[in-house]
């Protein structure tokens, strides 16, 4: 299987099995390997029927697991973080049920901009949450990767060197890092610094333009971290995401900031993902 992947979001408003099927039928016939399905409202997803989908399509699925402030595993309320726990492990399930060998996104925290600072009472209520659930999913033959996003979706993990020493707390082999150039392009000191610290961690490589639109438009210039992707021989997945109001539900819309028409289509986003990454050996 190859390491090309896509998000849903390119072309689904929010996540339905039909607008899923749609997604992943789109994404294989443009030449990509794995789509990323958001594990967001566990009542909206048919593990049965998205499993048949993704194996009529020959591709793989990808899932990430978001939190709300009421199921928050950094919380230092006791109640607060078991459910996080246990929504975790909720959605190992019903991602190996879809047959997903990884789970991934903002998984050590709530979703969304903080009021306060973390503390590092938050930072090690994360970390042994994780701990606990990284011992599940090695169990089912799967890794968690943790993403690296920017200060208004968490107040806990903002760079590489945050997400690298939580792995390094939580000490579990099966926990990587998953790295967005959205969200570095605003936190890094350096990007491609950034990069080689993740390195030895990386699962996911994330290409998003600094408007997350279409990637051809933009300040972003991804050529020198897949370039250097390439020489480190590099076999994780190298991910597209991208966001438009034109596509987007207003839930997402407002979830990420997606204000802009920022294109019509997820055909133009795949297609140039693909281009990209080919001409980049991937």
């Amino acid at each position: 299987m190859g390491q090309r992947s896509i998000h849903a979001y390119t072309w689904a408003p929010m996540w339905t099995t039909e607008y899923g099927e749609h997604a992943v039928n789109r994404a294989a016939a443009l030449g990509y390997h794995h789509v990323v399905v958001p594990i967001r409202n566990h009542e909206n997803i048919d593990a049965k029927a998205i499993a048949g989908i993704f194996a009529a399509a020959a591709i793989k699925p990808v899932t990430t697991s978001p939190l709300q402030p009421e199921n928050d595993i950094s919380s230092t309320d006791r109640t607060i973080w078991q459910r996080g726990v246990d929504r975790h492990k909720a959605a190992l399930d019903l991602a190996a049920e879809i047959g997903a060998d990884r789970m991934g996104g903002i998984l050590y925290s709530a979703f969304g901009k903080a009021s306060r600072v973390a503390g590092e009472d938050n930072f090690k209520a994360a970390a042994e949450g994780l701990a606990l659930v990284a011992e599940k999913a090695r169990g089912m033959g799967m890794i968690l990767s943790l993403e690296v996003v920017n200060r208004y979706e968490t107040n806990l993990i903002n760079t590489a060197a945050d997400a690298v020493r939580l792995i390094e707390t939580i000490g579990a082999d099966n926990v990587k890092v998953h790295l967005d150039t959205f969200h570095m392009n605003i936190e890094e000191d350096d990007m491609m610094a950034a990069l080689e610290l993740a390195l030895p961690h990386l699962a996911y490589f994330e290409i998003d333009q600094n408007h997350r639109g279409l990637l051809s438009r933009g300040t972003i210039d991804f050529s020198p971290f897949l370039e250097r992707l390439k020489q480190a021989q590099y076999t994780g997945l190298i991910g597209v995401e991208a966001f438009s109001s034109a596509i987007s539900h207003p839930d997402i819309t407002a979830g990420v900031g997606a204000w802009r028409n920022m294109f019509d289509n997820g055909d133009d986003v795949a297609r140039e993902g693909v281009e990209l990454m080919a001409r980049h050996g991937f």
